[in-house]
């Protein structure tokens, strides 16, 4: 056979590959050679775990104020990466998003195969897309929130009228707030109110979401050192294995009415519809009744105890600084007026309501460390190696307090998102100083409406009620601690007395 000369094509084509795989090859080698970020020294075994504490976001600022903005620590088996400042948060869920949106799975959300089927906690792929689409332009699209517009309004105008008619009583404003956001979602979701202090079964299901939220924030030997999985040392799994089921319950027994409805044919409006009736629509051989019991637990849980949590810190933040309750209930008299309450139409033209909630988001994080992102391939930052697998953590109540970033970080300072420097900073996950609700593919979904929420139940509770703390109490006595959870509430619940600001005929 003759051998056919090799032509010029022949010679580039083989020298490109050549220098291509030469290329990927030095690439990949130099990853392997590149360090991890800096970091505390390791103990043998644990790791870093005891350096976290109990309070694990003011342990990893204090050491990101050592090792920089880019930390690697390492925690029992699990190599972690903490990015405490902007340009670090945005390099990473901006330019290497692709790269992390994977989640690492913590041990609570594992029972029922509910991470399987988890907005929040399933893995990256064709499924978790579809629950995402579903999210964005069918639940929270605001032309459905603007449907269910009028469900948020009343559940928060029962609210304050419970509360009118306890006056004189003390009010513990976390617990009220976290009952009404259970309402609004079970109105938005069912189209019925889910809790009702005089029923026994609701007052249950608040307990278990309670249960629920606690147990996920508790910190689990299992997550770190996976190979005790089998023995759950500290019960986590069995607990919440067992509240989930009481919540998968809960929703089935709403699913089972809405299908025997729709079976004698009691079809509604698509502008009528709620939640259900949209997930219902969505159903097929990949996202199942178990999908649509996941997608249903899981908003309950995300979207009660975030709100709850930023509504009883914004309180009390506004109880503890009586010069700027002043200015945002001027506000208010201005745009509200004291003939009626507040409505959601209203919620537009209260600048300093928003610029206050905007620096709540800044001083107090629901989520302080948002949730851990998985890197899903090994890749270079800065010169240092993210290695695959590892959890990427990005702490907002560092960046949040960050004195190069904001003047007099400790203060409650509502002003500073009016002056011209920070006036455009939004929370919607394009500025990094300010990502309450994450960045990128694995931000919160639920952001539009818990937005809503948290202007409409905040600006009722200011508008409607004074607040005095109770047993003669000064606003320099109160207790702003916080506590770590997979929430950061606030240490000691909020206790005020509610004295009446409109004419008794509007509540």
């Amino acid at each position: 056979m003759d051998i056919q000369p090799l032509s010029w094509y022949s010679v580039l084509v083989t020298s490109g590959s050549l220098v291509l795989f030469f290329f990927l090859w030095r690439r990949q080698s130099r990853k392997r050679l590149l360090p991890l970020p800096p970091g505390p020294p390791a103990w043998p075994i644990v790791g870093n775990l005891f350096q976290l504490g109990k309070r694990p976001h003011e342990s990893l600022y204090a050491l990101s104020l050592l090792y920089g903005p880019l930390m690697a620590l390492r925690l029992g088996m699990k190599t972690t990466v903490v990015v405490s400042s902007p340009a670090m948060a945005k390099d990473l869920l901006k330019t290497h998003d692709h790269l992390l949106a994977g989640r690492p799975v913590i041990e609570a959300v594992k029972p029922l195969s509910h991470h399987k089927s988890s907005l929040v906690w399933g893995e990256y792929g064709p499924y978790w897309r579809h629950l995402r689409r579903i999210s964005t332009v069918e639940l929270f699209s605001p032309k459905r929130l603007e449907a269910l517009q009028h469900l948020r309004r009343d559940q928060v105008f029962r609210t304050t009228r419970l509360i009118f008619e306890d006056r004189g009583k003390v009010v513990d404003i976390g617990r009220t707030v976290f009952c009404t956001s259970l309402n609004l979602l079970g109105n938005m979701i069912f189209s019925t109110s889910v809790f009702d202090p005089h029923n026994p079964a609701s007052a249950a299901l608040k307990d278990t979401v309670w249960e629920i939220m606690k147990l996920g924030g508790i910190p689990n030997l299992v997550d770190f050192f996976p190979f005790l999985r089998f023995l759950d040392p500290q019960g986590v799994f069995r607990e919440t294995r067992k509240h989930l089921k009481a919540m998968y319950d809960f929703s089935d027994t709403f699913i089972q009415k809405r299908l025997a409805s729709t079976s004698q044919n009691v079809e509604r409006k698509d502008s009528e519809k709620d939640f259900l009736d949209v997930l219902l629509d969505f159903r097929s051989e990949d996202f199942t009744f178990v999908g649509i019991q996941a997608l249903i637990v899981e908003l309950f849980l995300a979207g009660t105890e975030t709100s709850t949590t930023t509504i009883e810190w914004a309180m009390a933040e506004f109880i503890r600084n009586p010069q700027k309750l002043s200015k945002v209930q001027e506000e208010l008299d201005e745009v509200v007026g004291c003939k009626r309450r507040v409505e959601e139409s209203d919620l537009d033209r209260l600048p300093y309501l928003h610029a206050a909630v905007k620096e709540i988001f800044r001083l107090h994080p629901a989520s302080p460390l948002l949730l851990p992102r998985k890197a899903g391939y090994s890749f270079e930052i800065g010169g240092f190696v993210i290695p695959k697998d590892s959890q990427v953590m990005v702490n907002v109540w560092a960046i949040g307090r960050d004195p190069s970033i904001w003047k007099n970080p400790l203060e409650f300072m509502p002003e500073r998102f009016l002056d011209v420097e920070n006036s455009k900073i939004e929370y919607s996950g394009q500025n990094f100083e300010l990502i309450p609700f994450g960045a990128g593919r694995r931000s919160c979904p639920g952001l539009p409406l818990a937005s809503r929420m948290i202007h409409l139940v905040l600006a009722s509770l200011l508008h409607s009620f004074e607040w005095i703390l109770p047993d003669g109490m000064s606003c320099e006595e109160m207790d702003m601690s916080d506590d770590f959870g997979l929430a950061l509430k606030k240490a000691t619940d909020l206790l005020a007395i509610p004295v009446p600001r409109l004419p008794h005929h509007i509540y």
